[in-house]
């Protein structure tokens, strides 16, 4: 009987070990590639819902750790540098992020208004077009009220209350719908 061997997936480095990891290669030999380690770090950031305070207090850690370790090296001035390149394209997808929630504020902003527009236009419409139909109605309904038996004008009567229940309805929802403007 074979036994099966499971492979171990193997898990990701936590953050700070990796940050660690591709900052101190970064500022060692430089390069795309470590660059291109910072920005991936940058995603997984965002992803890990890491906040920027707690990446500047990592990246502050990790340099104060490099310059500990550099003293009168006359590396300080390269290592800074290397730490603001690094620290830039770590913080690239935090930017791209942030512009895209700028720009979704800006459609949202922009939606909101044109449905306020149509809102306010469906409550004048409501408001005045119903309005101005359901008094020809009253008004056609009387003349021919005047010239029916006794009878039909008692039905004509709940005809003129439901037509009043109507209105008040169309008034209600006109205000709901634009208040301040009615």
């Amino acid at each position: 009987m074979k036994m099966a061997t499971k492979r171990k997936r193997k898990s990701p480095a936590p953050f700070e070990e990796e940050y660690r990891s591709a900052f101190g290669e970064y500022a060692g030999n430089g390069g795309e590639a470590a660059l291109g380690r910072a920005y991936e770090l940058g995603r997984r950031a965002i992803t890990e819902k890491k906040s920027l305070m707690e990446i500047a207090s990592l990246h502050h850690r990790a340099l104060h750790e490099m310059l500990a370790e550099a003293p009168g090296t006359g590396r300080e001035q390269e290592l800074l540098a290397a730490a603001g390149a690094f620290l830039g394209e770590l913080l690239s997808p935090f930017e791209m992020a942030h512009r895209g929630v700028q720009d979704a504020i800006v459609a949202l902003r922009q939606l909101n208004e044109t449905l306020e527009e149509e809102i306010k236009r469906i409550a004048y419409a409501v408001h005045d077009e119903a309005g101005q139909l359901l008094v020809a109605v009253h008004l056609a309904l009387a003349d021919v009220a005047r010239e029916l038996p006794e009878r039909q004008k008692e039905q004509m009567g709940r005809i003129e209350e439901l037509l009043n229940q109507v209105e008040k309805q169309l008034r209600r929802y006109s205000h709901e719908l634009r208040p301040t403007v009615l």
